[in-house]
């Protein structure tokens, strides 16, 4: 089974905040059987078979939707609150 690499690319955006350069960051997935360098210095995560990958996706999604709930009902906490002041 091949093994997988993960990469963060950091891309400047050519924007500034308090003084610091503002950087993008991009991910990115690379089989190991095309690397031809030393993955395992470069690659914030090296050695990941694909059910590590998909582990990995369910994982964030998984906190990308948790998050997105809590602003959900932070939001209809703060319109109920604002339709009770109002009232």
């Amino acid at each position: 089974m091949d093994t997988y690499n993960i990469y963060m690319d950091e891309l400047p955006t050519g924007e500034e905040i308090d003084g610091e350069e503002m950087v993008e960051v991009e991910f990115r997935v690379v089989p190991g059987s095309e690397e031809d360098g030393a993955a395992e210095i470069t690659a914030v995560i090296a050695g990941l078979d694909l059910v590590d990958l998909i582990n990995l996706r369910d994982s964030l999604q998984q906190e990308i939707d948790n998050f997105a709930l809590s602003a959900l009902e932070a939001q209809a906490s703060a319109s109920a609150g604002a339709g009770t002041a109002a009232g």
